[in-house]
């Protein structure tokens, strides 16, 4: 018994000793999120003025790509969710990193609106869905937990980080050689640099033989089915269920679950439409269009460190009153940008919107904390219709806005507002309980 026990101990410590897998997803992450989806998410608004000009398309009918693309993400959130937990994140994430770059090399070739429409929303925003934040996400939060809001926050601090450099540099490229030579540019890159990034990911630290955060594999039940043997038979241990962990069907019959999705609408709508719309809000202000992106791409590279403190802190305090705090201060911004005027009182402004991004990470942190590891990808796939719908309407009735008006006013008014009440949304969320099932 002694030597067995010896063994044990000495077995944990050498697994405690060697170096976390975990960290490689989180690094995978960080690269594919901050090199592709960083060009791909923040980079639209790059385009927004040169392509309406070069097309002659009006502020909503430019707007009206990203918000197609955002609800035919919606439609396919559930069964890319679905995809992600039966076959793993490397392979989705594969494919969909080939789709978006052969999407962008082909977009460069498009010469109206309508051919430019299909390209980014059938090729573009299908490989999209399966290529940055969805993907990396799961992944996350499947070798995370303890450590959840630190791995997740370090995903969304790179994704800022690779913003704060390859906007303006996609602006650079955008004034200089044109909107079609700039999307050349994207498309080959994310080819040569994104897709190969795939391979790092494996399918969960239980099928290496060991916990999530780099802990010892607990022990389960021999009448507990795997993940893996009842989903693809294989024979790796993965995750197994325990009181932590919840179907699909149970999660969407809980209260967390609706208050969750309202709170992650009410911030996406407005943090969608934002960054959608960010340099004609700066150019609006009185900025030239490399200014307006310089300055988003600063705002992006003073976020990082604060996105990665509070995802720290999040692990510690937990994520509600974090997040309520957030969405606050970034309330407290879009009020005060109808105000200021000039670069420097501007960007004083933009400061607080930081919170949306810290809060980012933060959100989808707390749909594992709620529902577990097992079934995250999907779970997090059922809230892509609901925040999806806001982010197809909100973006297109901004700009109907601008067109009408000629100002941005009521846009950043409403968006103060609709922040408010995500605030408070966030604060209500409790923990969901599993209910008895009934005996048959």
């Amino acid at each position: 018994m002694s030597a067995s026990k010896g063994e044990t101990v000495a077995r944990g410590k050498k697994l405690r000793k060697k170096r976390f897998y975990g960290w490689n997803i989180v690094i995978a992450s960080a690269l594919t999120n901050g090199l592709g989806g960083s060009v791909h998410w923040q980079g639209f608004t790059v385009f927004f003025i040169p392509i309406s000009q070069s097309l002659g398309l009006t502020s909503a009918q430019m707007a009206m790509p990203f918000a197609l693309s955002r609800a035919e993400n919606g439609l396919l959130g559930p069964l890319t969710g679905w995809l992600l937990d039966r076959y793993g994140v490397r392979r989705l994430m594969f494919v969909g990193t080939i789709m978006t770059g052969v999407g962008y090399v082909w977009l460069a070739q498009t010469s109206t609106f309508l051919a430019f429409l299909l390209v980014y929303v059938f090729v573009i925003s299908i490989g999209s869905s399966t290529s940055f934040m969805q993907a990396s996400t799961s992944a996350i939060n499947t070798w995370f937990s303890r450590r959840r809001g630190i791995a997740m926050s370090i995903n969304s601090a790179a994704f800022r980080l690779g913003g704060a450099f390859m906007v303006p540099l996609l602006s650079v490229a955008v004034l200089r050689w044109g909107w079609e030579t700039a999307a050349l540019w994207v498309g080959i890159g994310m080819l040569i640099f994104i897709t190969p990034i795939a391979l790092v990911y494996k399918r969960s630290p239980e099928s290496i033989g060991i916990g999530p955060d780099g802990d010892l594999l607990k022990k389960t039940s021999k009448k507990s089915k795997t993940f893996a043997q009842s989903q693809s038979g294989g024979t790796h241990a993965d995750i197994a269920d325990d009181d932590g962990e919840w179907t699909a069907r149970d999660a969407v019959r809980t209260r967390a679950f609706w208050v969750l999705a309202a709170g992650t609408v009410l911030r996406m709508s407005v943090h969608g439409t934002i960054f959608v719309h960010f340099v004609p809000i700066l150019v609006w202000k009185g900025e030239s269009q490399q200014s307006a992106a310089n300055l988003i791409g600063l705002l992006a590279l003073c976020s990082v460190p604060l996105i990665i403190f509070f995802g720290w802190l999040s692990d510690r305090l937990g994520r509600q009153r974090l997040l309520a705090g957030c969405y606050i201060s970034a309330a407290l911004s879009l009020a005060l940008l109808n105000f200021v005027d000039g670069p420097w009182p501007i960007f004083a402004a933009l400061l607080l919107f930081t919170g949306t991004e810290i809060g980012s990470g933060l959100n989808w942190a707390l749909v594992g904390d709620l529902f577990g590891r097992k079934r995250y990808a999907t779970i997090r796939g059922l809230l892509a219709p609901i925040y999806n719908t806001a982010l197809f309407v909100m973006p297109v009735a901004a700009g109907w806005v601008k067109d009408e008006t000629g100002s941005y006013q009521i846009v950043l008014w409403v968006g103060a507002g609709l922040l408010v009440a995500a605030a408070f949304t966030f604060l209500s969320i409790k923990n969901p309980t599993h209910k008895p099932r009934p005996v048959t």
